[in-house]
């Protein structure tokens, strides 16, 4: 089935250019929360720093507006064909409260028959901090598994997500649902993530590394959050050049798995863990798209502390 999605960066600051199914906007900059817009959709603020003079908001639309609603910690925008909903509390106790976050998540969607997400964003403080002997991703792992394994979800059935450290406290995890899943897309370079050892995580990541879809304007494909990792190992430490162009491989590889009728990148979100990397970053991907995307500079951590950047976003039509 087509579905009716469409996805965009626009500048922060001026009133964007109406669109009647906007269901979900994303703010960097602003203090954390959720609310509801005047058209009834969603907008977050995940706590994200913007690298200075380049804030966007990320927009997801429909073809109409949807219907909004709330159950406790969950907010929810329902659309005919897909549903966008968030989840926001503290994010102390990070192993329960994100086991809460999924297990919340999958039985609203599911209740609504939006049984597949086809996309899903983490986003936690303190990333690398101490949980009960454990680093807090590896606890934020623990409790997604525990949910997943609750709610009977198989380790390859999960879609494209990222898992970024903020600034700001909170546990924020949202994503896109729909009635029917999307093509679940693995890196050839790369094992997959719930394939990962042990010595990494009591409990393996779970996503996949792109979703396919198929949309009213042509397919799309959403990028997970992608490092500079081949196999399950880190490359290149303590070069952001290097992992840079790692990364570039691995999206193209991934382009490449996906199917050649997929258009170029759209938009791309850059999470640096040194913002002053920038520039550097800039240039290389100046020079590795002929025809550069769309582009959010976030100052963000990513899981491994010797990952000095991400890479996520879509490739879609524009027009």
């Amino acid at each position: 089935m087509a579905l009716p999605l469409r996805t965009r960066l626009l500048p922060q600051g001026g009133p964007p250019e109406a669109v009647p199914g906007a269901c979900l906007r994303v703010r960097a900059d602003h203090p954390p929360g959720v609310e509801l817009s005047e058209d009834h959709g969603l907008v977050i603020s995940p706590g994200l720093q913007s690298v200075a003079g380049h804030g966007v908001v990320e927009e997801w639309s429909c073809d109409r507006p949807g219907q909004s609603a709330r159950e406790g910690a969950i907010h929810l925008v329902e659309h005919a064909d897909l549903l966008f909903a968030v989840w926001h509390r503290p994010d102390d106790r990070l192993a329960d409260h994100t086991r809460q976050a999924y297990v919340d998540l999958f039985r609203a969607i599911r209740a609504r028959g939006f049984r597949y997400p086809i996309r899903i964003w983490n986003y936690f403080s303190r990333i690398h901090g101490d949980e009960c002997g454990l680093e807090r991703y590896q606890s934020f792992c623990i409790g997604r598994a525990r949910a997943l394994d609750e709610m009977d979800v198989p380790e390859d059935g999960m879609p494209a997500a990222t898992a970024i450290g903020t600034r700001a406290p909170g546990l924020f995890v949202y994503l896109i649902a729909a009635r029917e899943p999307g093509i679940a897309v693995e890196n050839p370079r790369q094992v997959s993530s719930y394939r990962y050892p042990e010595h990494y995580s009591p409990e393996s990541p779970t996503f996949a590394r792109a979703t396919r879809i198929e949309t009213g304007i042509g397919p799309q494909l959403l990028l997970s959050g992608t490092a500079s990792i081949t196999g399950h190992e880190s490359r290149h430490i303590g070069d952001c050049a290097a992992q840079t162009r790692e990364i570039l491989a691995n999206l193209d590889a991934l382009h490449a798995a996906a199917g050649e009728d997929l258009p170029p990148p759209a938009w791309l979100r850059v999470y640096l863990r040194h913002p002053e990397d920038q520039p550097l970053v800039a240039g290389i991907l100046s020079d590795h798209y002929p025809q550069p995307p769309a582009l959010h500079w976030v100052h963000g951590d990513v899981c491994r502390r010797e990952l000095l950047l991400e890479i996520e976003g879509v490739h879609a039509r524009t027009a």
